[in-house]
């Protein structure tokens, strides 16, 4: 009887392994009119009990075996809708447009709940008459004002002794006024359909440090409750659910808190709070208007564990019915603030919008990928400008804190105090000499050099032992933000009695274009192959001597197109004859098996790169002297040639190497952000190949996760590749989409990553794949109240066709770059 039982367990268990063996993946994004992503729709398989929910960016799977198939999307304020799918060998991808609902459909649908609170109700007819609320603008433009204003509070200790040179400096720190940061800007915005947007900026003042302000432009956000998903990237890269769609409905719970009537009609105030359903949620009020059901104001808190920069951000809004036909935002309030150790910095920042003209014709293609521009008049307007167009008038506080800032500005720029500020930098003092280095200021001249304190003379850990290396930098800025930078050094070698030294020129001569050219002379160690793993860098056989000097210059020539060239002469020679310690070398010998220096033929080389980079339709601000990169909707392609010259002076690399890639991060909703990057290449010609100028795929560091854009993480080796090759690098971060929805794992605000790479090099025979996953957790410098790092923990698999490596365990530290608005 037994054995019968487990026969016949063992032919259900084939069966049903058989059966989803043959089954095939139906996926897709369920969306709106407007393609945008639909969360919590329902597709069901007619006649099956089987179905599934979209994700919060409308993605939906299901797994059926192959057949004809009825299935039935349906969704709160969307009329249902029938899509006929045939499933055959491969897996199909169907996306499904749902049409909203007429408005007696909407009016049928009732509540059912224990409490008769009708918040939920009023939401509802608010959504339904969104779309009419949204429309009724057209295209318009309106003039923006802006004031931003951040304080830091700190407990400062009481010096000792006050030096006499020091003493404008301590009444400085010590008076509240100068720990704080406020600036002004006046603005044109133009508004056309969809998301685009074209600012120009007529007046803009700051003073202070105003790196922590926030929303200095429009093109910072939009922060419209009418949108299904509110995208802000500048300070969160997750988008939010909007309360008011209907993916709002599932994802927050609604309870009226306030009904009043002003003006003879009744408003309702309304709390929203988030259910566990989703992760990118946002808390707070919502008021609106009864009858007409619009939104008259809004109070937004933003998750804490979302928030890159910030631990408490808050948003308040003011919509008022503009011109009898359109209700716009006429006030935006920003309130943010971030705590590191005993230190706090609160910001406030005040959006004022009037002067509306709705439906306005813009002229074709007047939209493009400049965003904003400011001259150098708007940085320099006078005070009758701003007092005719500062619509939030200023407190006492703000008053006393313009008048302090222009006196210490007239104070500080004054010519004796910039001497006298040489002075003290220029003064040489004993920390100095033992810890920081020497700086000599001229301010008059805007240039600065600095020389080497004594613990940076001495380099112990260098080839053959201790090197005495004295160095010198030069910097020199113009008022045009063109720069110059001379560094140059000297090495010599205390065993082998060697001398070594570099002398690097770098000009930038286009701050708005990037335009740069770069003069290196240098006699120094180098390595065969500088990317790769730790382990291998410290191998002596990966070292070698090289004498030369290159030229290399960069320029956009358009935008969104970039040229990079630089050309190279180097003597290549052996270190062999370089004496080392014995001691040293027998150190770690299961690591570094037998590390010594190997002979290397020694020869001459000329050879010249060129590379080519494109981002289509890359958007940028216009600022009088620079120009401020906000990325594109498209990757980025580049193309790279590398040439070995033979013939001049003596050069006998002659090879030619060309390498074509792809790379660009794209944001799937609140599932998250995804990143990849694409490339092939391989040597045309190798007449003449030296060891130095191979490609090299680079193994896996120890312990250490690399960045997975770039690297493998469980290569077991590093080897050339001459022939064609094809790698690809893909990033998923979760933001904790699923984590979050945990309550232990939200609070403690683990975040989840995942990736993928793979490598095909046929003439290796070689098929390489890996996966990985991992947890990480935001922390913040205690000495940085902005600047925030993130601690991972990450578990990596592979498969290959010619090696077999375990499953490894790693950690990473990721910082996060202000600047570019993301994690590097």
């Amino acid at each position: 009887m037994n054995r019968k039982l487990l026969l016949l367990s063992i032919i259900l268990l084939i069966a049903s392994i058989q059966s989803y063996s043959q089954s095939r993946k139906v996926f897709g994004t369920i969306m709106n009119a407007n393609l945008e992503p639909l969360a919590f729709a329902t597709v069901e398989v007619k006649g099956f009990k089987q179905g599934s929910i979209s994700k919060e960016n409308g993605h939906y799977e299901l797994e059926l075996e192959p057949g004809k198939f009825d299935l039935i999307v349906s969704m709160l304020g969307y009329k249902t809708q029938f899509v006929s799918v045939i499933i055959r060998k491969d897996s199909l991808k169907r996306d499904i447009i749902l049409e909203a609902a007429d408005a007696t459909t909407l009016s049928t649908v009732t509540i059912k709940g224990k409490l008769k609170d009708r918040a939920e109700e009023y939401i509802r007819n608010v959504i339904r008459n969104k779309d009419a609320i949204e429309v009724a603008a057209g295209n318009y433009s309106c003039n923006v004002y802006i004031k931003a204003l951040q304080e830091d509070s700190v407990a400062l200790k009481k010096p000792k002794k006050v030096k006499p040179v020091d003493s404008l400096k301590q009444a400085l720190e010590s008076n509240e006024l100068n720990r704080m940061a406020m600036a002004e800007v006046v603005l044109q915005l133009d508004r056309g359909e969809g998301k685009k947007i074209k600012e120009e900026r007529t007046g803009v003042s700051k003073r202070g440090n105003e790196q922590s302000l926030f929303y200095l432009s429009t093109t910072e956000g939009d922060f419209s409750i009418y949108h299904n998903i509110i995208n802000i990237r500048s300070i969160s890269p997750t988008p939010f659910v909007s309360p008011v769609s209907y993916s709002g409905l599932l994802a927050y719970r609604f309870k009226m808190i306030k009904t009043e009537t002003i003006n003879g009609r009744k408003q309702y105030t309304i709390s929203i709070k988030p259910r566990q359903l989703s992760n990118a949620t946002v808390e707070g009020e919502i008021t609106i208007a009864d009858s007409s059901w619009v939104v008259l104001h809004t109070r937004l808190q933003f998750p804490k564990y979302h928030l890159a920069e910030y631990d408490f951000f808050e948003v308040e809004q003011q919509y008022e019915f503009v011109d009898q036909k359109a209700w716009m935002i006429t006030k935006q309030t920003f309130t943010y603030n971030a705590v590191a150790d005993k230190r706090k910095s609160s910001g406030r920042t005040v959006v004022a919008y009037r002067n509306f003209e709705l439906n306005k014709n813009f002229p074709k293609n007047y939209f493009g990928v400049e965003l904003s521009s400011a001259s150098q008049k708007a940085y320099e307007q006078d005070s009758n400008f701003w007092k005719s167009n500062r619509t939030e008038p200023l407190t006492a506080k703000e008053l006393r804190f313009i008048h302090f800032k222009d006196s210490v500005y007239q104070a500080t720029h004054s010519k004796d105090y910039l001497d006298s500020v040489d002075r003290v930098i220029n003064k040489f003092r004993w920390q100095n000499i033992a810890f920081k280095g020497q700086t000599l200021n001229n301010h008059e001249k805007r240039r600065q050099m600095r020389f080497p304190s004594l613990p940076e003379l001495f380099q112990p850990f260098q080839l053959g032992g201790l090197r005495i290396m004295p160095n010198y930098m030069y910097t020199k800025t113009w008022e045009s933000r063109k720069n110059l930078t001379l560094f140059a050094n000297l090495s010599y070698g205390i065993r082998n009695k060697d001398l070594n030294g570099n002398i690097r020129l770098n000009r930038m001569y286009n701050p708005f274009n990037r335009g740069f050219y770069e003069i290196n002379l240098q006699k120094d160690f180098a390595y065969i192959f500088s990317g790769d793993a730790w382990i291998n860098m410290i191998q002596r056989s990966n070292i070698y001597l090289n004498q030369g000097i290159g030229l290399k210059h960069g320029l956009e020539i358009a935008n969104g197109l970039y040229v990079f060239s630089d050309i190279d002469l180097a003597f290549r020679r052996s270190v062999s004859n370089i004496k080392t310690d014995s001691k040293i070398d027998s150190l770690f010998p299961d690591i570094l098996d037998n590390n010594q220096v190997t002979d290397f033929e020694s020869h001459n080389a000329v050879y010249g790169e060129l590379r080519l980079e494109y981002t289509f339709r890359q958007r940028y601000i216009r600022e009088p002297k620079e120009k401020i990169i906000l990325g594109s909707s498209w990757p980025t392609m580049y193309v790279q040639w590398r040439k070995g010259l033979p013939g001049i002076m003596k050069s006998v690399v002659d090879f030619d190497y060309l390498e074509f890639g792809l790379k660009q991060t794209v944001k799937l909703g609140t599932m998250g952000t995804s990143s990849y990057t694409l490339k092939t290449g391989s040597f045309l010609s190798r007449k003449d190949l030296r060891l130095v100028d191979y490609k090299y795929q680079r193994r896996g560091d120890p312990l250490l996760m690399l960045n997975p854009s770039e690297a493998f993480q469980s290569l077991d080796s590093t080897f050339p590749i001459f022939n064609r090759f094809f790698e690809g690098h893909y990033v998923h971060d979760f933001n904790g989409a699923f984590l979050n929805k945990i309550p232990f794992f939200k609070k403690i605000g683990l975040r989840e990553v995942a990736g993928a790479g793979f490598l095909v090099a046929k003439e290796r025979n070689l098929r390489y794949a890996e996966l990985f996953t991992g947890v990480e957790r935001v922390f913040k410098y205690p000495f940085n109240l902005l600047g925030k790092f993130k601690v991972g923990f990450y578990v990596v698999g592979s498969v290959a066709n010619q090696f077999r490596s375990p499953v490894q365990f790693k950690f990473g530290i990721t910082a996060w770059d202000r600047k570019r608005g993301k994690w590097f």
